[in-house]
C-alpha cells in the first residue's frame, strides 16, 4: 500500500538557497538535523490527529538543512506556512542561489539575525529611505530596520555578541514587509 506524503511549501530565495515551511497544522517531528544535507529527501513528519503524514521536498529544492527552529525538541507544533527551516546551496549550485563570499560551511557566518518574530520593515515610515543598503557603512548600536510585533515597533540594532565594531553591508536577506522569526538571518555584512 502506498503511504502518502505531503510536500513541503518552498520559496526560491536568491541568497539563501529555500526557505522552507510547513504545509498543513500539526506536529512536526523527525526533524532534520542542522548541517545536514536534503535532496529530495524527506522533511520530517506531520502528525494530524493521530495520523503521521511523511513530508517530502519539491523534487527542485535541495540543499544544506540550517536555522532550525527546534532547538534540540523532538516535536514542535507548526502552523500553516510556518517557517521550519532554510535549505542553503551546496557547493557547485548556480551561483543565483548561493550565499554571496559562503562556503557551505559557514552559511550562518557574518549575518545579523532577528531578535524576535515579526514583520521587518526597512524603512521608518512608507515614503522614508532605507535605513541600510547595500554596501552602506555600518556602526555598533545603528538601527538598521524595524520588527513589528503586535502593533508595536522595535528597532533592530547593529550590536550583539561577535558582531564588530564597524562593518558594510554586504546583502539585505529580508524583504520590506516580510514576516520574519527570531534568529533569522536579516542581513550579511563584511566587516571593516
Amino acid at each position: 500500500m502506498h503511504r502518502p506524503t505531503l510536500e513541503v511549501l518552498v520559496k526560491r530565495d536568491a541568497t539563501a538557497g529555500w526557505v522552507v515551511r510547513s504545509p498543513a497544522v500539526g506536529v512536526w517531528s523527525e526533524i532534520p538535523a542542522s548541517g545536514s544535507l536534503l535532496d529530495g529527501a524527506g522533511a520530517g513528519v506531520l502528525t494530524q490527529a493521530g495520523h503521521r503524514i511523511p513530508l517530502r521536498l519539491p523534487q527542485d529544492a535541495g540543499g544544506i538543512v540550517h536555522d532550525v527552529p527546534a532547538g534540540g525538541r523532538k516535536a514542535i507544533n507548526v502552523e500553516w506556512g510556518q517557517k521550519l527551516f532554510r535549505l542553503a546551496p551546496v557547493a557547485g549550485e548556480s551561483a543565483q542561489a548561493a550565499v554571496p563570499g559562503t562556503e557551505v560551511g559557514d552559511v550562518d557566518a557574518n549575518v545579523l539575525a532577528a531578535p524576535t518574530d515579526g514583520v521587518f520593515y526597512r524603512r521608518p515610515t512608507p515614503d522614508a529611505a532605507v535605513f541600510v543598503g547595500p554596501g552602506d557603512a555600518l556602526k555598533k548600536g545603528q538601527p538598521i530596520g524595524l520588527i513589528e510585533v503586535m502593533k508595536t515597533f522595535n528597532q533592530v540594532l547593529f550590536e550583539g555578541d561577535g558582531l564588530p565594531a564597524s562593518a558594510v553591508v554586504d546583502v539585505i536577506l529580508v524583504a520590506d514587509g516580510e514576516e520574519v522569526s527570531t534568529g533569522d538571518a536579516i542581513l550579511r555584512y563584511k566587516p571593516t
